[in-house]
């Protein structure tokens, strides 16, 4: 076996691990890195067993080295991804690769939560320029540029502080109630849980078939990442995405 430049070479096969290598492993909970081309498991590349499940209509794209299409055209949708994990405590960083611009909303980037027992928390979309994350019940929100371009974003959650990062800058924090409560269910990507905190609802979606959204790389910490190591997880993902 010999390594070049993040390249590792088995038997004359190359295989890329310049992500796996260099993304910041401290307090990571699950890393799913590379989309599967068939069936319906991601396999969590951090080795703590939290695979995640493709969930209604789904498509794998190679696009981008790969992703994981929702073929959702409205928020009725049933495409989205499943993750057999609950966010535990107030201190919590969610990381996503993925392009999405919704025409039809609410729109769900992730869900941990339970939305009328203020439980857990999520991220979702009202209208295609603004991102409202955090608690049911006093969550932040931060504006955006309408997309549907590949991008990175880094949610983080360290008790009454909430930040937005987008492709490794800040684009702003905000000051809320603590959380408390959590969720017992599981944690979705493009998706949240119905109001009761089963099943799953407001899929990510896109009308149009060739804009609908894609995830490509989906990590969760148990600890807030500092800005320093945003900027890390970013520069080992920004040249696969052209970012």
């Amino acid at each position: 076996m010999i390594i070049t430049n993040g390249m590792t070479f088995t038997n004359g096969i190359s295989f890329d691990h310049t992500v796996a290598e260099t993304v910041v492993t401290s307090g990571l909970v699950f890393n799913l890195l590379t989309a599967p081309s068939s069936g319906t498991t991601w396999t969590d590349a951090s080795g703590n067993g939290y695979n995640a499940t493709l969930q209604g209509n789904t498509s794998y794209t190679s696009a981008n080295s790969g992703g994981i299409k929702l073929n959702n055209t409205a928020y009725t949708g049933t495409g989205y991804i499943s993750v057999p994990y609950n966010i535990s405590s107030n201190t919590v960083t969610v990381e996503i690769v993925a392009s999405f611009n919704p025409t039809t909303n609410w729109a769900t980037i992730w869900g941990n939560e339970v939305y009328t027992g203020g439980r857990g928390y999520l991220a979702f979309m009202q209208n295609a320029t603004t991102i409202t994350y955090g608690k049911s019940t006093g969550p932040a929100a931060e504006t955006i540029t309408a997309s549907n371009s590949v991008r990175h974003w880094t949610f983080v959650i360290n008790g009454t502080s909430h930040s937005l990062y987008l492709n490794g800058t800040l684009l702003g924090s905000d000051t809320v109630t603590n959380q408390t409560l959590f969720a017992t269910s599981e944690f979705l990507f493009g998706a949240r849980h119905t109001n009761a905190g089963t099943g799953a609802t407001d899929k990510m979606n896109n009308s149009n078939t060739s804009l609908q959204p894609v995830f490509y790389q989906m990590r969760v910490y148990s600890k807030a990442l500092s800005g320093t190591e945003i900027t890390q997880n970013f520069n080992a993902i920004r040249s696969t995405y052209g970012l």
